[in-house]
């Protein structure tokens, strides 16, 4: 397994403080890692100009960028006309993953009520409309527990089954199943993922999480056959910066 950052880690200085052009620098001079995560809310455009300059960067920082998580639009959604709307801005992504170098994108499951079997369907179908335009351009997908109807490892491992693709994947996040469930629902996916999320929030004086088993976490996906990336996502108090520091200094303690 190897380590790489999500800008979301700095998501309460990019991009109003710092813009995300300069978001490989700090990785590479601050963090010393070789690989991130851009996160699509933090582009500045989605111009060609642009998405070449933001290459160039990672390239001149010797960086490699493993994912692009896209947040917007609802797949969920029941209005037929507002969902395929959604699907075709979805769409865009891709073309600019594979400009951009990135071998997946994310696009969330949706939300909304009540979270039923036409839902569930309404999600499948547009994961497989969407995993389609996937395979054309050469970028993977991947979903994430990250709320609403994949709040349910339940429902992650239907839809990525019922869609039945080796492009499709899914991304566990450490945080993101309520505490309860956390371990049980990442070793349900963790079979299916083509990287995954390590979110902290607060460590203690010997640098271990206090919310979050994260040993306990990596010793889920590794029992998986998990090889891919850990991306870091720090979303506790405080300095965002120290608290990537820390997940980094902890993840290099248990990845061996």
């Amino acid at each position: 397994m190897e380590i790489a950052v999500a800008s979301w880690s700095l998501h309460r200085e990019i991009p109003e403080l710092t813009p995300l052009i300069e978001f490989p620098r700090i990785c590479q001079e601050e963090f010393g890692v070789k690989a991130v995560e851009l996160n699509s809310p933090f582009f500045a455009s989605r111009e060609v100009g642009y998405l070449d300059e933001l290459k160039e960067t990672l390239s001149e920082r010797g960086m490699k960028l493993v994912n692009i998580p896209v947040d917007l639009g609802n797949i969920a959604n029941p209005d037929d006309e507002k969902r395929e709307k959604d699907i075709e801005a979805l769409k865009e992504w891709f073309s600019i993953a594979k400009r951009m170098g990135s071998p997946f994108i994310r696009i969330n499951a949706g939300k909304g009520e009540p979270i039923d079997d036409a839902m569930l369907r309404r999600i499948i179908d547009s994961y497989k409309e969407l995993v389609e335009e996937g395979e054309k351009v050469g970028v993977g997908l991947v979903i994430e527990n990250h709320g609403g109807p994949s709040a349910n490892p339940d429902n992650i491992v239907r839809i990525i089954e019922t869609v039945g693709s080796a492009h499709f994947g899914a991304c566990p996040d450490f945080g993101n199943f309520a505490p309860e469930i956390r371990y049980q629902g990442i070793a349900k996916i963790a079979k299916y993922a083509f990287l995954a999320h390590v979110k902290t929030y607060d460590f203690d004086e010997e640098g271990k999480e206090t919310t979050i088993d994260v040993e306990r976490c990596l010793n889920i996906l590794k029992d998986s056959g998990f090889d891919g990336y850990l991306s870091i996502e720090f979303e506790g108090k405080g300095n965002q910066r120290e608290g990537v520091k820390k997940t980094l200094a902890l993840l290099k303690k248990l990845v061996n």
